[in-house]
């Protein structure tokens, strides 16, 4: 396989080109790819005519550019032509093109997952596609449908002027089309494809809901105006430098699984934001930052990656945005390494396409790389790059220093928000329980009872009392008495449970205990106490002193009140008590 860029100065020249890789490669496979700035369409017009006449068995295909990437440096107004050379036999190729909107894309997406279904050798499909008023969530989702081992990228068309959505995209198999895409299949036994997606940035704060979007509207995050988390947390304001200034720190947004970027076209007077892409209801977003070193050490790692895979030639695909953030000098430094690998090409995008796993994600402000080889991997070229490139981690940027500290001191926030939070829940739990046993306290019990008596709730309540419970503290102490108490509200609650009745446990004060039993007869209150009772009687303790408990019985009387229903109860209880203890009785 053989990359060779040509940058179209005139018809003459660029047919001499044309007949010399002709004739040095006639027996192989030939793909042309244009990236194009959309002024000069008259020069690309030319360009495919030379093609048509003089190399008519070589495929291509292209798209209007912000920009294009030769031989790894960043060019301006340019017609670039990169003629990939396939040197295998049984390597294919096949171009799809289609007029491609919000109407067709259904219909689109399913006769491509039909052709590659039906076409086992395809290996991976570069897209380029116009995006225009668009949502690209949809085809993603559906292409995502596909084989899993299908490598998927490309980019969006774009126009050299940021602010213009006269875009196109173009191939052999029909005219330029302002509203389409093309798809190019790539396959064979011996073609071997490597993919990644780099953005170099850094989460920055907290995750936020997207509460509220539609297709790239974003109207709230955390339930507020979108802008707010802009202007709250870095002051930048809604004015004609918004875009630029909200570029060096894109959103975080979870997609599929990963984290993608998202940035800001525009804010508008309502303080919702235009993002550059899709955000989903219900989904996170976070801000993050770019700085240069991290994006460059991504870069590094990456390349490292791609230096061992060993690509005879080499795609990418990166944001405009990402020339405003660098500068047109500085955006070198994100290519020119991979140029060190192989011969490097591409275009400056209005979105990015790629496939991790089995999800297709359409991203922003992120750098797509795609390397192809065919056969064997040949040497690495990880020490070229070792040479030639270094990024000492040293030196870390103020930016970076400034993110950290605003990391971990929302980290240290955090974990202090959390302790409060398990403070306030102890304490709310101590307002309402008996700090020994674990059971409501006579205040909460108290309520839940006058609760249910002013909503008319039939309910039953049981009292019960420790027979000779100070005899226990006296001869065994009262660690001895307090492990009594807290076992027999376990007894209580383990009983109630056995027998699938709603019992609500409190301790009425010392020895005594109450339970409350919502929407319970007296008889089914009844059953429940002679079950504790029998229960608590068998219960091997430490200590060998017999253990009893008398229990009342009564159920709630619509009209009285609760002192009137709790007296009735303690009289129930004092019957068993009087008539020799260990015993049930109904009032």
């Amino acid at each position: 396989m053989k990359q060779i860029q040509l940058n179209y100065s005139c018809r003459d020249t660029f047919r001499e080109d044309v007949a010399r890789i002709r004739s040095q490669y006639r027996e192989c496979k030939a793909s042309f790819q244009i990236f194009y700035d959309k002024s000069r369409q008259d020069d690309v017009k030319a360009l495919v005519d030379v093609l048509k006449t003089d190399y008519p068995e070589a495929a291509f295909f292209g798209c209007s550019s912000n920009a294009n990437i030769r031989k790894g440096v960043l060019e301006t107004s340019t017609v670039e032509a990169v003629c990939t050379i396939f040197e295998r036999k049984d390597t294919q190729i096949k171009i799809l093109h289609y007029t491609f909107n919000n109407d067709t894309q259904e219909e689109v997406c399913s006769d491509v997952l039909r052709i590659v279904a039906e076409n086992p050798w395809v290996k991976g499909i570069e897209m380029l596609i116009t995006l225009r008023n668009m949502s690209a969530t949809y085809f993603c989702d559906r292409l995502s449908e596909m084989r899993s081992d299908i490598a998927i990228f490309g980019g969006c068309a774009f126009n050299k002027n940021l602010n213009k959505k006269d875009v196109d995209v173009m191939s052999e198999e029909g005219e330029f089309i302002d509203e389409g895409a093309i798809f190019v299949l790539y396959g064979g036994s011996d073609l071997h494809i490597w993919t990644a997606f780099i953005s170099g940035c850094k989460p920055l704060g907290q995750k936020m809901p997207v509460t509220r979007a539609e297709g790239n509207h974003l109207y709230e995050l955390g339930g507020k105006p979108a802008f707010d988390v802009y202007y709250k947390y870095l002051r930048i304001e809604n004015d004609k430098n918004f875009y630029r200034n909200a570029l060096e720190f894109p959103m975080f947004y979870e997609r599929n699984g990963s984290n993608i970027l998202r940035v800001p076209s525009e804010c508008l007077e309502d303080g919702s934001l235009i993002m550059t892409s899709d955000m989903i209801n219900g989904s996170m977003a976070q801000l993050s930052y770019g700085d240069p070193q991290t994006i460059l050490r991504s870069i590094f790692k990456e390349a490292l990656k791609l230096a061992d895979f060993a690509p005879e030639g080499i795609l990418i695909f990166d944001c405009a945005s990402r020339i405003s953030f660098w500068g047109n000098d500085d955006i070198n430094n994100e290519s020119r390494p991979f140029q060190l690998i192989a011969n490097t090409a591409g275009f400056y995008t209005m979105g990015e396409i790629h496939r991790k796993g089995r999800s297709l994600n359409q991203h922003n402000v992120t750098l797509i790389i795609a390397g192809m080889r065919e056969g064997a991997a040949g040497p690495s070229k990880r020490d070229v790059l070792m040479n030639n490139l270094s990024y000492p981690n040293e030196n870390i940027s103020m930016i970076r220093r400034l993110a950290n500290f605003i990391d971990v001191a929302y980290s240290e926030l955090d974990d202090t928000n959390k302790k409060l939070a398990a403070l306030n829940h102890r304490l709310s739990q101590l307002a309402v329980t008996d700090e020994l046993t674990g059971a409501y306290n006579r205040r909460e019990i108290h309520d839940r009872i006058n609760s249910e008596i002013k909503a008319s709730n039939p309910f039953s309540l049981i009292m019960l009392d420790l027979d000779l419970f100070k005899n226990i503290n006296d001869n065994y102490g009262h660690d001895t008495g307090d492990k009594v108490l807290k076992e027999f509200v376990v007894i209580i609650k383990k009983t109630a449970e056995d027998m699938n009745i709603s019992a609500l446990t409190a301790r009425w004060g010392g020895e005594e205990f109450m339970i409350l039993l919502p929407f319970c007869t007296v008889d089914t209150a009844f059953e429940l106490a002679e079950e504790i009772r029998r229960r608590y009687s068998f219960k091997k303790f430490s200590f060998s002193a017999k253990h009893t408990v008398s229990c009342g019985v009564t159920s709630f009387i619509t009209g009285e009140s609760i002192d009137t229903v709790c007296s009735r109860v303690d009289n129930a209880l004092y019957s068993s008590k009087h008539n020799g203890r260990d015993r049930t009785t109904i009032n």
